[in-house]
């Protein structure tokens, strides 16, 4: 029936749906480890995370918290400024 053929098609859109998510976080954190100026290893020990960590966050493999994009932006922020500055 059209039950279990929605059904599948709402869980393809929903997983199609996360993976474009974690692509953008994932584009995001490069962005902001890019404009900060920093190595990833410096903006690693800033952000209090270690550089694999932080690599499965900009490959997208892992998602990391909303406290941690948090951190994230605010260690980017601070960093670019300092540069300004």
């Amino acid at each position: 029936g059209v039950g279990p053929l929605l059904e599948r098609a709402i869980v393809r859109a929903r997983r199609q749906a996360e993976q474009r998510e974690r692509a953008e976080v994932a584009e995001e954190i490069r962005t902001l480890i890019a404009a900060s100026g920093l190595t990833v290893a410096e903006f690693a020990g800033r952000v209090g995370t270690s550089r694999s960590r932080l690599s499965t966050y900009r490959s997208g493999t892992v998602t990391p918290s909303a406290a941690m994009m948090q951190r994230l932006r605010r260690v980017a922020r601070r960093a670019a400024a300092g540069r300004a500055g």
